[in-house]
């Protein structure tokens, strides 16, 4: 990862660097096609590993920096404040937005879910097996019957 070193001043380039690898690692096991319960294990410590650096990267280099949301996410802002202002009959809607400041929400299904995948592998196989895609249906079997027959 020598795009990211030196990126960060010295205790909080450490952080990132441990993050990024425990993030790359558990990607890696997920995108496995061939598991066995020894890489399931693996894999279950990885995302042990993962939640401590998750849980460093917040209590130290999060709160060293500010972070703000982008200017595209701040004019849409403003964008539905000001329709929703025109939909109230407010005559003078206000055109100056405030830059929002963004925090990093563990409190998310996706951040939780990441600890389920082991035990969906063991119960569903490996994630190329299986869709979560909703499949069309087919006609009923009266339908059919009566197509048949005539």
């Amino acid at each position: 990862m020598p795009c990211f070193e030196g990126l960060l001043p010295a205790p909080h380039n450490a952080i990132v660097l441990d993050l990024l690898f425990d993030l790359a690692t558990w990607h890696g096991y997920a995108k496995l096609r061939l598991h066995t319960e020894k890489t399931l294990t693996f894999f279950e410590a990885t995302i042990k590993s993962l939640r401590r650096s998750v849980a460093k990267f917040q209590a130290e280099t999060c709160n060293n920096y500010q972070t703000t949301e982008l200017p595209q996410e701040s004019a849409a802002r403003g964008r539905r404040m000001a329709t929703l202002a025109a939909k109230q009959g407010s005559i003078t809607p206000s055109t100056s937005v405030k830059v929002k400041r963004k925090i990093l929400n563990l409190t998310t299904y996706k951040y939780h879910a990441l600890a389920d995948y082991p035990s969906t592998i063991r119960q569903y196989g490996t994630i190329d097996n299986y869709t979560t895609q909703t499949v069309g249906c087919a006609p009923p079997f009266s339908a059919v019957l009566i197509c048949l027959t005539g």
